[in-house]
């Protein structure tokens, strides 16, 4: 019995050591693709013509891999505005809004204001009736916007003046991604999966940024191929690489477990940030940090 339990106990503990590591270079990735974002926008490139291209890579890549599967994007009058709703709220608005403020703010302050979309999405759960009020869960918003307060009130705490008002803009960018969790969970379309809303979601958001592209002439021209639009390029392809992880993850190993590739996305962009840029934080940002991982540790939900 004690010699049958001993490979058991080691095949899960290497199972398990595995999935940490996948964990640990998914969220190390994603939290690079802040650098990414900031070298491709180095140039003055348009930050909707931008979300263009990340949009078509996302597009390209998921309808490839949902055709080699054989799979579908569930069609129909409500599945279309679900993937418009998801399009607009998880890549037009937020995407955009995160290459504007990627120019004015610091790559490690971007990073930690991405930790309160959990904050915002419980919020909006506890609105809509998908969450309920827990008294914990409060607390780690409360510990959320105290970290965000610590950011912009101090003179001391920003590098330069002004910066408060982009720090405002970045939570515009967590009650999107909000907004885009809430619709996938009340609203999904009967009898798809994550493959397909990303799929639909993908052609959602590409199909709202076209038309104003062209109406504002404002198209990122990738054929000098220079540093900026390599970037460019490698942060699309990332970008879905990691959310297919993430995804891989969950069915795997659980949500709960999944949700801990959240710290290290936060934590490494703004290790990011200070190998590539140099960028050196004041005190009040490393209390924000780590107001903000203990506000996100509170709201995870218990599983």
């Amino acid at each position: 019995m004690v010699g049958g339990s001993i490979p058991d106990t080691g095949a899960r503990g290497r199972r398990l050591l595995f999935l940490c590591a996948v964990s640990f270079c998914i969220g190390t990735a994603w939290g690079g693709t802040y650098i990414l974002a900031k070298i491709a926008m180095s140039t003055g490139h348009d930050p909707m013509g931008i979300s263009v291209v990340t949009s078509l890579i996302s597009v390209v890549l998921t309808t490839g891999l949902l055709l080699a599967q054989g799979g579908r994007v569930p069609m129909g009058r409500k599945a279309v505005i679900f993937y418009l709703a998801c399009g607009l709220f998880g890549t037009a608005v937020p995407n955009t809004l995160s290459y504007t403020i990627i120019e004015h703010l610091p790559v490690g302050i971007v990073a930690i204001l991405t930790a309160m979309v959990p904050m915002m999405t419980l919020l909006l759960g506890w609105s809509v009736g998908l969450e309920r009020f827990a008294l914990v869960r409060t607390l780690g918003i409360v510990l959320g916007l105290a970290a965000v307060a610590l950011m912009i009130l101090p003179d001391a705490s920003l590098p330069e003046a002004g910066q408060s008002f982009w720090v405002m803009l970045g939570l515009v960018i967590a009650l999107a991604y909000a907004a885009e969790n809430i619709i996938i969970g009340m609203a999904s379309p009967a009898g798809s999966d994550a493959l397909s809303i990303m799929t639909g979601l993908s052609w959602g958001g590409l199909f709202l940024l076209l038309p104003i592209v062209a109406m504002r002439g404002t198209w990122v021209d990738i054929t000098p191929m220079g540093m900026p639009e390599i970037a460019l390029l490698v942060m699309g392809v990332v970008h879905v690489v990691c959310y297919f992880g993430f995804v891989w993850i969950i069915g795997t190993a659980g949500p709960v477990f999944a949700a801990q590739i959240g710290y290290v996305v936060t934590l490494s962009g703004v290790f990011w940030g200070m190998v590539i840029y140099g960028e050196r934080h004041s005190g009040y940002v490393w209390l924000a940090l780590a107001l903000m991982m203990v506000g996100m540790a509170l709201v995870k939900p218990r599983e």
